[in-house]
This record gives structure tokens, sequence and C-alpha cells, in this order.
């Protein structure tokens, strides 16, 4: 019997090492499988390259300009220089893009605004109405904001105030010259002038 208990615990050894150095096998494999594996994980995920404001101002070609708010006269003066300029190409779509310029203005309409409040009459303690008219005198600001079409990161963006006037034509030539303004600061900006 001793012989037997003998043998049945060098068969339990042996099993048990045969099945240490099989995990063990398996154990070493994976970790090669994996290291193998990430390379081709970070190969797939690399980064996109982000130019800085200027190189992507400079670099890019094709232009959509779209007016988001206020007047038009802003935006077709603006539309009209870069075009001009010849620098770009003004396309009809965003996703046909490298930038995208927003022009808007706001202000300086000269609406008149009425308003009317219900009050008690300090003479006679009775609740009436009043009413009251006011109309804007206010300069008319423009701004033009150039973003990357695919990314969406502004890139440039810049203010200017049209001066008030009671003409209307002198008006719309404050808003032309403060566009034209806008205009000449983007110019500006991807060409410096020479000094």
């Amino acid at each position: 019997m001793a012989k037997s208990s003998i043998a049945v615990l060098a068969l339990v050894t042996l099993i048990s090492l045969t099945t240490a150095s099989g995990q063990h096998a398996k154990t070493e494999e994976q970790p090669s499988a994996k290291a193998s594996q990430a390379p081709a994980r970070n190969e797939e995920k690399k980064p996109a390259v982000m130019q800085n404001p200027t190189a992507r101002l400079t670099s890019a070609r094709n232009v959509f300009i779209v007016r988001t708010h206020g007047s038009n006269i802003p935006f077709e003066t603006i539309r009209t220089t870069v075009d001009n300029w010849e620098r770009f190409t003004l396309v009809d779509a965003a996703d046909k893009a490298d930038l995208i310029i927003e022009v808007a203005s706001d202000g300086g309409d000269s609406d008149v605004r009425v308003t009317s409040k219900m009050g008690t009459d300090y003479q006679t303690g009775r609740m009436e109405q009043s009413s009251s008219s006011s109309k804007d005198l206010s300069s008319t600001q423009i701004s033009m904001t150039v973003s990357d079409a695919h990314t969406k990161r502004v890139l440039w963006h810049a203010a200017a105030a049209a001066k008030y006037s009671m003409k209307e034509k002198t008006r719309e030539n404050n808003l032309v010259e403060a566009a034209e303004k806008l205009a000449s600061k983007f110019h500006d900006r991807l060409e410096p002038p020479v000094r």
C-alpha cells in the first residue's frame, strides 16, 4: 500500500507540475500577444496635427462667407473685398470650405421703439396707462469671425463700429467703411504690410 500511495503522490505531483508549467506558458504568451496588438492600436489612433492659427489661415484656399445677423451691407462689402483679394476661392457651402467667415452687425438701425406701462397717477391716485417712444441712435457694431471649417476653431476675430447718421445714405456709407476696415485688418493679418 505504501507503493501505491507513493505512486499516487508521484502522479498528483506530476499532474500539478504539468498544469503549472502549462499555465506559466500561457501567461508568457498573453503579454506578447498584447504587445503585438498595442502598436496597431497606437497607429490607428494618431492624434490629428493641429496647426497654429497663422499656419491654418495661410494654408487655406476655399472660403465660405455667411451673414449671421444684421444688415446685408457689411456682408456684401466683406464678401466683395475678400473675392477681389484673389487669395481665396469663394465656395457656396461650408463643407467645401477650408475657412468660414461669419459677418454680423447689430444696432444702429434707427428703429423707433414705443413702450407703454401701467402706473398710478400721482395726482389722481388712479391706475393709468402711459407710453413713451425712443429712437435708437447708437452706432452699428460689425463683427467678422474666421473659423476653421473642419474643427470649428476660431482663428481670427475683429469688430468695428460704424458711426450713426440721421441720413440713410450716410449711414450706409459708414457701414461700408467699417466693413472695409475689418476686411483690411484680416488682409493685414495674413499679409502684413511692408514697413
